[in-house]
């Protein structure tokens, strides 16, 4: 899965993936059918990791606390500075129509799925949970795009924590 977002869907050779898995090309289509198979994989495995985490945040914290916790993220570390797995694979594909690109939507919307249950546990009574998964997919998705390009530390950190205040007022 790593070597899949470091070098990204499109450009990740059957070579680098035998590299980072250590398989040889048998196993690696016997185990995964072909290169897509495991690209496949490595997606729905980044997708199980972040509903994992999802499911975990908003177990233990208010709806405004895990927003925060959510978009401090992406503004700050964003996966050590790798980005998203979905978004960066929808901005290599985004003009391919073809197996992967529906595997990337598909991911997309599984996490929207599991963040908009999440949400649903927490928020207050009428909140259109489905509106709020998306403004703050988009919201997380801007605050990575601004860590990506280095907008200044303190400039990202108050624009995540302005941005959960006013995604939890509703």
């Amino acid at each position: 899965m790593r070597s899949v977002w470091a070098g990204g869907l499109a450009t990740t050779s059957v070579g680098d993936l035998l590299h980072a898995t250590g398989l040889s090309r048998s196993s690696l289509y016997n185990s995964f059918g072909n290169r897509e198979g495991l690209l496949t994989e490595a997606v729905e495995r980044y997708v199980d990791e972040q509903i994992a985490a999802i499911r975990q945040l908003f177990a233990q914290a208010t709806l405004e606390q895990a927003l925060s916790v959510l978009l401090l993220d992406a503004a700050t570390t964003n996966h050590d500075g790798r980005g998203c797995l979905l978004v960066n694979a929808a901005g290599e594909l985004h003009e391919q129509d073809g197996a992967m690109t529906e595997v990337v939507r598909a991911g997309f919307a599984r996490l929207a799925a599991a963040l908009e249950v999440a949400i649903r546990e927490v928020a207050p009574r009428g909140t259109d949970t489905a509106q709020l998964c998306a403004a703050l997919m988009a919201s997380i998705a801007g605050m990575r795009t601004l860590q990506r390009a280095a907008l200044p530390l303190p400039q990202r950190r108050q624009a995540a924590l302005r941005l959960a205040q006013a995604l939890a007022a509703g």
